[in-house]
Parts: structure tokens; C-alpha cells; sequence
């Protein structure tokens, strides 16, 4: 493989990783919205549904709505319930990413370090004793 390639190849590697850190903060808020809002999901559907008066008061005078509602409500705790465990899933694995990520930085800024040296090591060489090697 060519270094020009090899080099491409590491630069595209290079920009998805950073394009994802910048993204962690677009994860970060969904992450937040998942704490917040799922719950809240949750606390008013069960107020709704388990309060003794709202449900029994719509089947009476209305039973099609009420299947309508139950249903509704139904499906916004399954959402919701889905929408926190991926947000506690994600959360776990952002908060490993963070780690990995500061790792990742420091070694390739110490490579790049180590590189440059060589290259200018390289450079200070006169041409006859590289041509020896």
C-alpha cells in the first residue's frame, strides 16, 4: 500500500472520529430530552389513565374515544419507555466514548510529535549517510 494512501486512509479516519465528537453534543441533548421528557411521558399517562374519575367519565359518554385514548396512552408509555432505555443505553457508551476519545487525541498528538521529529531528524542527515542505510 502507498503512503499517500495509507496517509488518505488515516486522514478519513482522522475526520469521522472527530465528525462524531462534534455530533456527541447533538447525542448529549437527545440524551437530556430522553431523562426529561420520557418520564414526564410516563407520570401523565399513568395520572391519566389511573385517575378513578377520567377514564370511567369517557367510556360513558363516549366509549369510541376512550378506546382512542387507551390506546394512546398505551403507546406513549411503550415510546416512552423505549426512548429512556436508549437515552440510559447511549449514555453508558458516550460516557466510555469520552475516555477513549481524550486517549485517542493524546497518542495521536504524540505521534504526530514523534513523526515530525523524524522527518526533521531526516532532514538533518546529510544525504550520504541515509544513502549507507
Amino acid at each position: 500500500m502507498s503512503d499517500s494512501r495509507r496517509n488518505n486512509i488515516f486522514e478519513v479516519l482522522d475526520e469521522l472520529i472527530f465528525h462524531l465528537n462534534t455530533t456527541r453534543s447533538m447525542f448529549t441533548f437527545l440524551i437530556v430530552s430522553s431523562f426529561i421528557l420520557a418520564p414526564l411521558a410516563i407520570i401523565v399517562a399513568a395520572v391519566f389513565a389511573f385517575n378513578p374519575r377520567f377514564l370511567p367519565f369517557i367510556l360513558a359518554r363516549v366509549p369510541g374515544v376512550a378506546t382512542i385514548v387507551i390506546a394512546f396512552i398505551v403507546i406513549v408509555v411503550v415510546l416512552a419507555s423505549v426512548w429512556l432505555a436508549i437515552g440510559i443505553k447511549e449514555r453508558a457508551f458516550f460516557s466510555a466514548w469520552n475516555t477513549r476519545f481524550s486517549r485517542f487525541i493524546s497518542l495521536k498528538e504524540r505521534i504526530d510529535r514523534e513523526l515530525e521529529e523524524g522527518e526533521s531528524n531526516e532532514e538533518k542527515e546529510p544525504k550520504s549517510k541515509r544513502d549507507e542505510d
